[in-house]
Formats: C-alpha cells, structure tokens, sequence
C-alpha cells in the first residue's frame, strides 16, 4: 500500500492506544470510585475521558476505512 493510508491508520491507531492508556482509564478509576477523588476532580476526569472517547471514536471511522479499502481485500477476494 503506498500513499497515507498506512500512515494515517498508524498514527491514529497510535493516538486511540494513548487516548486509552493515558487519559481515559486513569480518568475512569477515579470516576469509579477506585481510586481516591474529590467531587471536582471526578466532574474534570468525566469531562475528560468524555472527550478521549469521542476522538477514539472520530479516529476509528477513517482507520476502518483504510483498513477496509487496502489492496490485500481485493486480491482475496477477486474485486
């Protein structure tokens, strides 16, 4: 595959694994309760994890997209 589609599904796959591992899941445990927060800490964490998901979400429409439209479908299945 040449061009930006192999490029733009790493590096959004890149940012969704970041937006997981280092803003969503930290904010979700102390929205949950698991760790130790006051009720203006849990208002941001929510705020936050809210926002990361929404772009992880924004991110996985065009990465299923290239992976979708990549050159190893049409080979496998005759297109």
């Amino acid at each position: 595959m040449t061009g930006w589609g192999r490029w733009d599904r790493r590096v959004a796959g890149t940012i969704m694994l970041l937006n997981v591992w280092m803003l969503i899941w930290p904010k979700q445990k102390k929205v949950l309760v698991m760790i130790p927060a006051s009720d203006a800490e849990k208002n941001t964490a929510r705020r936050v994890a809210f926002l990361a998901s929404r772009t992880n979400v924004m991110l996985s429409i065009p990465m299923l997209f290239f992976m979708a439209a990549g050159w190893s479908h049409r080979t496998l299945f005759g297109l």
